[in-house]
């Protein structure tokens, strides 16, 4: 080898290996930036939801022949406590954590689209979630892994938090906007399927960082279902103001809040519409997203 060669070959291969050092370097960054979210890193970035005042239920008339959503009235005044919420509905991805600590779990039959890591966990009843006493399931799991006790969030909590400090009839205004919602990507595609939760189009992220509240899936709330009763009133004839309800004491049903991917109807879309489910019923349009409280 001449004295010319010898010299470019010195100076190539050290810069060879540079160059592949790096692109090994981006392309394992880019590996891991597409890792799927553990459950320690989505409650590391739960969203704190500021305490208020808010009007549950509706305050507006609509076309309602079938009488489907009587339930949202009478509108009342709440106060809601400081909180925090999940910033997306829990993932596959999360849910195989669960089943993969424990051997006599399994991943519930797919839906028809299969198990898709950063989609949102379907399948799931209100039951494997909260366990059949409201105390086990996924959520007592999920503390245990976090350190951070967590829940579904109440009924009252996930209106709350949908309006995103705002008082319309949609998340993001009056208006319905189909441009902000997963499902209406969705029509007319074959198979139509939940969508990944950091996606980019066809989704609304609220004031306190809250995406998916609609449009992806439904999502379990903690309460028993019931319907709201008639405003209290003090002696003064003011409305009573109550704080951080939970629901109806007992009941068949859980509440269930959102649109899901299969929905076209814009009813259901509102802050205010309300869905009642068994506590059993396992399907591909429900979902959920944890709370918790302060730290």
């Amino acid at each position: 080898m001449d004295t010319l060669a010898a010299c470019f070959l010195c100076s190539v291969v050290p810069l060879i290996f540079v160059v592949c050092d790096v692109c090994l370097f981006k392309i394992c960054d880019y590996v891991d930036m597409q890792a799927p979210m553990t459950i320690k890193q989505y409650v590391s970035q739960l969203q704190t939801i500021p305490g208020g005042r808010f009007t549950m239920g509706r305050t507006y008339e609509i076309e309602d022949v079938e009488g489907f959503f009587k339930d949202e009235v009478p509108a009342h005044p709440v106060d809601i406590s400081p909180f925090r919420m999940g910033a997306t509905p829990v993932t596959v991805a999360m849910w195989r954590e669960y089943v993969s600590a424990d051997p006599s779990l399994s991943m519930p039959d797919p839906p028809d689209w299969g198990w898709i890591d950063n989609h949102p966990m379907v399948n799931v009843s209100w039951n494997d979630i909260m366990g059949v006493d409201g105390l086990g399931g996924y959520c007592r799991w999920a503390w245990k892994v976090s350190g951070v006790r967590l829940r579904l969030p109440s009924e009252a909590m996930f209106e709350y938090a949908a309006k995103g400090g705002r008082d319309d009839k949609y998340p993001w205004g009056n208006t319905f906007d189909r441009s902000k919602l997963w499902c209406f990507k969705a029509v007319g595609d074959a198979g139509k399927t939940t969508a990944s939760v950091d996606r980019t189009d066809h989704i609304y992220r609220n004031a306190y960082g809250l995406s998916d509240i609609s449009g992806n899936v439904v999502q379990w709330c903690f309460d028993f279902y019931g319907p709201y009763s008639s405003q209290k009133r003090d002696h003064l004839g003011h409305p009573i103001v109550v704080a951080n309800p939970e629901g109806a004491a007992t009941g068949r049903f859980r509440c269930v809040r959102g649109g899901s991917w299969d929905y076209i109807d814009p009813h259901y879309f509102r802050c205010a519409n309300r869905l009642r489910y068994d506590p059993d019923v396992r399907d591909g349009l429900d979902g959920f997203r944890l709370s918790a409280g302060l730290v």
